[in-house]
């Protein structure tokens, strides 16, 4: 059993390890939040480059999974109370600490789209297609983001494949979704 003075000190630098990341490329991406596409074309490459150095920054000293878990609980019970300018760095930190976790990667897609900047959070919602392709939530929050930025053709075709995949699951409840969905998309029209 470790002395509480060490599990303090420990602690602390995790916590300092934890801040360090999160003004690093955490920054750069909160930088790029709300950036208008026009103003800033550029705007998603600058996010996957900086999204991809920072994975491969904690590819070379990887945080414990402990602390990543408390990191998640914090953020998730900011996310809860709706704080979510709180919840994105914390989001970030975790999605590039560890890229392979569905949740880390929804947080931040979920917490860029409330945030206002579908673009940016359809990045994440992407990436955790790619780690799970049967991940219907990331799937219709996908389309979403598609749609609120008038791309309405794709977003249809991700409702579609959205709605095949629900349909080994229960029916109604895509049925419903797929409902609400297309007078959605009929109310943009």
């Amino acid at each position: 059993m470790m002395p509480r003075s060490e599990q303090a000190a420990q602690s602390a630098a995790q916590s300092a390890a934890v801040s360090a990341a999160v003004s690093a490329e955490g920054s750069l991406i909160m930088g790029l939040v709300n950036q208008s596409i026009h103003e800033l074309p550029d705007k998603v490459k600058l996010l996957q480059d900086a999204y991809a150095e920072g994975m491969q920054r904690a590819v070379l000293d990887p945080v414990s999974d402990v602390v990543l878990e408390r990191v998640y609980e914090k953020a998730y019970d900011a996310f809860q109370q709706q704080r979510y300018h709180e919840v994105l760095p914390l989001a970030l930190y975790l999605a590039i600490q560890k890229p392979l976790d569905q949740r880390f990667l929804f947080m931040a897609g979920m917490t860029l789209q409330l945030l206002g900047d579908p673009l940016m959070a359809a990045t994440f919602y992407a990436v955790a297609l790619q780690v799970d392709p049967t991940l219907v939530p990331a799937a219709f929050r996908l389309a979403e983001c598609y749609a609120s930025v008038g791309a309405q053709d794709d977003a249809r075709e991700i409702f579609e494949t959205v709605i095949d995949m629900g349909r080994g699951g229960d029916a109604d409840e895509f049925y419903e979704l797929q409902r609400y969905v297309m007078d959605s998309l009929r109310a943009q029209n």
